[in-house]
């Protein structure tokens, strides 16, 4: 006849180790519907990353034809100058200063903002590609 408190122990560990289990069991579940969670939000962020890349590319080629009608009002109002006399030296400076700030703008402003928008959106999917990997390996 067996020993009843080895009976006894091995029972209490036995349903220890079932307790140990099933709180593994809740645990690895719930961490995998937050990484679902984590994943969706992810996901709509990427989209709405999408939307703002989709969105500023107008804003942006109506910015460049706004610049180039005001480079070409520039240029006319730079002609007319030289017409008037030669006190239009100085206002011919001016409209100078300013096509070389619009040519400045154009050339740092579109770029970084295009960068950006890029940068967020491959970030946004590497997130979201690992996040994926991640559920599927614990599934």
């Amino acid at each position: 006849m067996d020993n009843p408190v080895l009976v006894i122990s091995a029972t209490i560990a036995l349903l220890s180790a079932t307790a140990l289990c099933i709180v593994g069991a809740v645990g690895i579940l719930r961490l995998l519907r937050n990484v679902d969670r984590m994943t969706n939000s992810i996901e709509g962020m990427q989209q709405d990353v999408r939307d703002v890349k989709r969105s500023l590319q107008p804003v942006l080629e109506k910015s460049a034809e706004l610049l180039d009608q005001t480079q070409r009002t520039i240029a006319r109002v730079d002609q007319d100058l030289q017409k008037l006399s030669a006190g239009a030296d100085t206002f011919k400076a001016i409209a100078d200063d300013v096509r070389v700030l619009e040519h400045l703008l154009i050339s740092t402003v579109r770029p970084s903002v295009e960068e950006l928008a890029s940068f967020i959106s491959g970030l946004v999917g590497g997130v979201t590609s690992f996040a994926k990997r991640l559920t599927r390996s614990f599934s």
